[in-house]
């Protein structure tokens, strides 16, 4: 029911260095849409990304509050706004532009919808960009 893989880049400030620390996470379900909206006098195509993080998957997951008080970030993730999502396996980058130039598909977060509540087994979280 969750047989995919993604790779998350949590983005973290230090000092003047932004850091990019990486997750791979199993148990996942994505999915992608293709939209058409209208630009100008003609259509624009984009598409609009799914990830369901499985009860499972939430295993290694932490509120903001705390992912950030963390001495050694690499055993955990946390999900906010303008991290990084790559579909599939990605090793380390130390730039956007690392991504920009491969051939991986990925997006930023911009909604987060937690929906840990109800039965343990359905309990899940769903971020789009």
């Amino acid at each position: 029911m969750f047989p995919h893989t993604i790779t998350i880049f949590n983005i973290a400030k230090e000092d003047s260095d932004i850091k990019y620390n990486r997750k791979l996470v199993s148990n996942v379900f994505y999915y992608k849409e293709r939209i058409i909206s209208e630009e100008g006098k003609g259509d624009k195509y984009s598409n609009l990304y799914h990830v369901i993080f499985s009860n499972e998957s939430l295993k290694d997951y932490l509120e903001n509050s705390q992912y950030s008080k963390l001495e050694k970030k690499n055993a955990n993730y946390t999900l906010k706004e303008k991290d990084i999502i790559v579909l599939r396996e990605c090793d380390d980058i130390s730039d956007l532009l690392d991504l920009q130039q491969s051939n991986k598909e990925y997006f930023l977060i911009r909604k987060i919808a937690d929906n840990r509540y109800g039965s343990e087994d359905l309990q899940n979280i769903e971020v789009t960009n």
